[in-house]
């Protein structure tokens, strides 16, 4: 028994570094200069002296944190339309997927001679889909629309390109919640 926990331990603790090592690496790395990272120096104030120097480039060492830095400013106003952009388009994406994939996984529908699962696999062919075959129609249609170069154009564009994993995977989680649960809390009044 205890050397099947020892085991176990083993086993989760090599997880955890192989799971963890890419974080690791990355964070050493922001603190290397070149010729560190090309001679996969591992162990910081062993293998390398850290330093700030790529920091500096963005204006965000300890030196040039209080002055004022072009680059720095470029780079928080990229950074921050990632993460808005980014992170409406994931709300958006699961906003609408969760109402598709609910519907399919609670309603019966009948499009032509197309049924739930039908349409549940056309979802999913969308992710088959290559990206490159979307870009001239859409192209089109946001120089119709005025959405070229716009937050609001990303936005769409990468809710368009996740919805179809959302609904796959929303619907057949939907699907595991048991239908009588939903007959129940309507009785209590949900």
């Amino acid at each position: 028994m205890m050397v099947r926990r020892v085991a176990t331990y083993a086993i989760l603790l090599f997880w955890a570094f192989v799971c963890l090592f890419p974080i690791y690496w990355t964070v050493t790395t922001a603190f290397k200069e070149a010729k560190d990272i090309y001679q996969f120096d591992i162990i910081p104030w062993i293998q390398f002296e850290p330093n700030w120097k790529g920091w500096e480039s963005l204006g965000l060492s300890p030196d040039t944190i209080g002055k004022t830095s072009s680059a720095r400013d470029h780079f928080l106003k990229h950074a921050t339309n990632t993460v808005t952009i980014s992170l409406s388009a994931a709300l958006l994406a699961t906003l609408i997927g969760s109402l598709a994939a609910y519907g399919l996984s609670r309603f019966s529908y009948r499009l032509g001679p197309l049924r739930n699962k039908d349409i549940s696999f056309w979802f999913l062919s969308q992710l088959i889909l290559p990206p490159v075959a979307l870009a001239l129609p859409l192209l089109v249609l946001y120089r119709e629309l005025d959405l070229l170069d716009t937050r609001i154009g990303l936005v769409l564009v990468y809710t368009i390109m996740n919805l179809p994993i959302v609904i796959w995977i929303m619907r057949d989680q939907f699907m595991s919640i048991p239908i009588e649960l939903e007959h129940a809390a309507l009785v209590d009044g949900a």
